[in-house]
């Protein structure tokens, strides 16, 4: 075996299973085949129906394909026949779904295939891997050499995952230097070498503010209740700034919101104010940020304080402005992590009431995630069920218009159906570009969510059917209509996404 033997072209196969279409041509499998392999490892083996050995390890060979799928790998099978009577193509098929083989499986009843790999025909079972490039890695013919096969396997892909960028979505590598896949638009993830992606980092720093050299802020550099060295502003909402800081004692990075110092002496903020700690600090999942501590303090410029852990995520809004919108399983990847942490919260009795992009930060791939994460923030607004009668009581109408329910617009009591269709409403943009409901003035966008209904998403957007279904229900007027809690409303764009073509 010559060690500078390319991956071939398979023109040789007699016919091939699991690659067929109607009027194909064996052109037109060998395509698709090519389609199909780019930017993978590929690994062929051959084998036989008379080769026991053979057939012995093709359940060892099928556990590689589904556990390193993920990680790239792709499998070719040849069926090389030792005698006339294993050319028949029914007897192969019958054994190619006993064997459970759902790779691409080419009859090579010629040998042809066999010849362009150097070997010996009744050479069975052997194996070949290649790296993306198509040039053989590592060869092994015998029915014991499968530990040194999986050897090679798992340092090419460790090589692989330290060079290349992987595209979690198309399950490919790509060039080194690609930041976005070529056929999905996905970004990257990246090697651990690369550092941040580029994508993620351009948004988190265009969401800090500029630098001031006037008036700086007095609270930077300030030790926040002896424990939290405060050193930069990450965001500001109505009554909080949120600032990132240093655990001093420790020496990790934390996010600390403060309640502005005009609140201090407002009863109704401060009350507010700990019932976010109190609510978020219920909330463990990895889709909500953690709260870490709470604390009141004598200071004027930091009367109250929520520690929380620190992410370095990118605004879903932000996201949105710059790409518009996002292809269908994107959106659902992102939504169904934001109602995994939406539905922990409504499991605990909690209602966000303020859900919108802003309020969701999306997290780059790391070793952890393949693909992008979310994190549910700020339950600033966030209401306890148990205290819904009593505070209810002279409420007034607090969230973001856009994307308040019908009830939360009159305000009326809200449960967790109101933030349901807070979700639809985000959903319709992130798959649309567009809100649902849009007007020159609040009390226009508030007069829409009352009496029109969502406008249809347009065809040229290919939305499935079910997914488009899934969310007018959850913008129903009625709350009786919509899925009941953020849980059943995943689990209906879990239905929906597995019948994506229906």
């Amino acid at each position: 075996m010559k060690i500078e033997l390319q991956l071939p072209s398979f023109s040789g196969a007699t016919d091939w299973l699991n690659l067929e279409r109607p009027n194909a041509t064996n052109h037109d499998r060998i395509e698709a085949l090519k389609r199909e392999t780019k930017g993978h490892p590929i690994l062929v083996h051959f084998w036989s129906l008379s080769s026991e050995p053979a057939k012995a390890n093709l359940m060892q060979i099928a556990d590689w394909r589904d556990q390193r799928k993920r990680e790239g790998l792709r499998v070719i099978a040849v069926h090389s026949p030792q005698s006339e009577a294993e050319k028949k193509q029914g007897a192969v098929r019958d054994a190619v779904e006993r064997f459970n083989l759902i790779e691409p499986c080419a009859l090579d009843n010629e040998h042809r295939i066999r010849d362009d790999f150097g070997g010996e025909r009744n050479a069975l079972p052997a194996y070949f891997l290649f790296d993306l490039e198509g040039a053989l890695r590592h060869s092994s013919v015998g029915a014991d050499r499968l530990d040194q096969v999986e050897d090679e396997l798992d340092a090419m892909l460790n090589e692989l995952r330290a060079k290349h960028p992987f595209c979690p979505q198309c399950e490919m590598f790509l060039g080194a230097g690609a930041m976005f896949c070529a056929e999905c638009g996905l970004p990257l993830s990246l090697p651990e070498s690369a550092g941040p992606h580029p994508y993620y980092e351009n948004h988190y720093q265009a969401s800090l503010p500029t630098v001031r050299l006037v008036n700086p802020d007095p609270l930077i550099g300030r030790v926040i209740d002896g424990k939290y060295e405060l050193t930069a502003q990450l965001g500001k909402g109505g009554m909080s700034v949120v600032y990132r800081a240093r655990r001093v004692r420790i020496g990790d990075d934390v996010a600390v919101k403060i309640l502005m110092g005009k609140f201090v002496t407002d009863d109704a903020a401060l009350a507010r104010f700990r019932r976010e700690a109190r609510a978020a600090a219920m909330l463990h999942h990895p889709n909500v940020i953690t709260i870490h501590d709470f604390g009141e303090t004598d200071d004027d410029l930091a009367p109250a304080f929520i520690v929380m852990e620190f992410v370095k995520g990118t605004p879903l809004r932000d996201l949105l402005s710059s790409e518009g919108q996002f292809p269908v399983e994107r959106a659902i990847r992102m939504m169904r992590g934001i109602c995994a942490g939406v539905g922990a919260a409504h499991r605990q009795g909690v209602v966000h009431r303020d859900l919108k992009p802003e309020n969701i930060l999306v997290v780059a791939p790391d070793d952890d995630y393949e693909f992008e994460s979310v994190r549910v923030v700020d339950f600033g607004l966030a209401k306890l069920l148990a205290d819904a009668d009593s505070a209810s009581k002279g409420a007034v109408v607090l969230g973001t218009p856009f994307y308040m329910s019908p009830e939360q617009c009159m305000g009326e009591p809200l449960d967790t159906r109101s933030d349901v269709y807070s979700l639809g409403a985000m959903f319709y943009e992130m798959v649309a570009g567009a809100r649902p409901f849009a007007a020159e003035t609040v009390s226009g966008v508030i007069s829409k969510h009352l009496y029109d209904d969502p406008p249809p998403l347009p065809a040229s957007l290919g939305v499935p059917r079910r997914i488009s279904a899934a969310i007018m229900q959850a913008l129903a007027k009625d709350p009786d209509e919509r899925p009941q809690s953020a849980t059943e409303f995943a689990r209906l764009l879990q239905y929906a996404g597995g019948s994506a073509a229906l």
